[in-house]
């Protein structure tokens, strides 16, 4: 088939964000559509699954209901975690201590990776205050798009005293992504109740303590004992990687007429590498071409 014909100019390749930038096009294809260079509108992008480089940051808040609750924070007594190879399956058996035995197998056969470390657990304090743990960036430990990453924070130690009704308490969970090419996300890391879909309690050992979920809270409460006791909290698993292709904006089908000029504005400042795809989609055939302006926006 014939090839399409089609140009796109500008009056300038450079405006201030105020203005509206008009496209003129010459030829006349049955289709074009526009990627504007902005976040998630982005030519380079259409056929990306995966994204590189940026932060994925994680941080919490701790609370410490009574002294004993803060000695155990000191002696290491808390863990955050992550695994990428956690299958995220859990025993269905209405029997605490099979459950137990079951999910405590599974939990450790995965790798995690202790990274309680990087952030900021208070060991002494003022009781019932919550401490910022900071936002800390994990990128380095999410692997590719298709990789899972589960967060766990887990309760050790070889004995345990009354810790109160609240406990050690985490708190205003947040997880978020962002990149280089400004897109960011929020992910959900919040309990969401009493039962929760976002955080599994495994009791590994010592069925008697546990960790507990309430709307927006992990708590680790306990009953005093001299056992040994290890409880995880593990949140699903999160793909902060994945990237879904960017997307053009369609702004003539074959139904329409001759397109000769598009009026667009951009919301931010910057240099946008601006993309038309122009196409005939014909019975016998499709043909596309795709011509592309460097445009700069100033504040």
């Amino acid at each position: 088939m014939d090839s399409v014909v089609f140009d796109v100019t500008t009056d300038s390749l450079t405006y201030n964000l105020k203005d509206t930038v008009f496209f003129k096009f010459s030829g006349n294809p049955d289709n074009i559509s526009l990627y504007s260079g902005e976040s998630g509108n982005n030519f380079d992008y259409r056929n990306r699954i995966t994204k590189e480089g940026g932060e994925i940051n994680f941080s919490f808040q701790t609370r410490a209901q009574n002294a004993d609750c803060f000695t155990l924070l000191g002696n290491g007594a808390l863990h955050v975690l992550v695994s990428t190879n956690f299958p995220g399956t859990y025993s269905t058996s209405t029997n605490p201590l099979i459950a137990a035995s079951a999910d405590s197998a599974l939990v450790n056969a995965a790798t995690w990776t202790d990274i309680t470390s990087r952030f900021n657990i208070p060991s002494t304090g003022v009781i019932n205050t919550f401490y910022n743990s900071n936002a800390i960036n994990i990128a380095d430990l999410v692997q590719g798009s298709t990789v899972p990453l589960n967060i766990a924070f887990k309760y050790t130690s070889p004995t345990t005293p009354s810790l109160g009704a609240n406990g050690i308490t985490i708190g205003s969970l947040v997880l978020t992504s962002s990149f280089p090419d400004g897109s960011t996300a929020n992910f959900n890391v919040v309990p969401g109740g009493s039962v929760s879909s976002t955080w599994k309690i495994v009791r590994a050992a010592n069925t008697a303590n546990s960790w507990a979920t309430s709307t927006t809270q992990l708590k680790f409460t306990s009953n005093p004992t001299t056992d040994y006791s290890e409880d995880w909290a593990i949140s699903n698993a999160f793909y902060p990687r994945i990237a879904q292709p960017d997307k053009s904006i369609p702004i003539k089908n074959i139904s329409n007429p001759q397109l000769i000029k598009y009026a667009y504005r951009f919301k931010k400042a910057g240099t946008y590498k601006v993309a038309f795809v122009a196409s005939n989609n014909r019975v016998y055939g499709q043909n596309e071409i795709v011509k592309q302006i460097t445009l700069t926006i100033k504040p």
